[in-house]
């Protein structure tokens, strides 16, 4: 019997550390949907980078395409709170703030290199 109750302990131990392990995923249905790039910000002021090459689609599955020019990616997409985390298959998963999250409106604030670089969407 106190063996029964030591292996059920543990048992429940090690499924709540495995429930605590998975990562948060807010889902926030307002990204759902085609995106479209309307401006890209370096260190606050217009840059000469064309964001009307980019685009964004968010499914509900939990996947994602993202096309930049003719670079393609595809992978899986979660949110928590302000932040957007996206993986691409087969890479390491990176994350953007959320400075704008509307239903026609997103704006994405990125660090690549200590420059701060701020993306910004329409609903397509």
């Amino acid at each position: 019997m106190k063996h029964t109750l030591i292996a059920q302990a543990l048992f429940l131990t090690a499924l709540f550390s495995l429930a605590s392990c998975q990562k948060v995923n807010d889902k926030n249905p307002v990204l759902l949907g085609q995106w479209q790039g309307t401006e890209w910000l370096i260190m606050d002021k217009p840059s000469d980078i064309d964001a009307t090459q980019v685009s964004f689609e968010f499914k509900e599955d939990g996947t994602f395409n993202a096309q930049f020019g003719n670079q393609n990616q595809t992978g899986v997409w979660r949110t928590e709170k302000d932040k957007l985390y996206t993986t691409e298959t087969g890479k390491q998963e990176i994350m953007v703030k959320l400075l704008k999250c509307e239903a026609n409106a997103l704006d994405f604030e990125m660090n690549r290199g200590g420059q701060k670089e701020i993306l910004k969407l329409k609903k397509k």
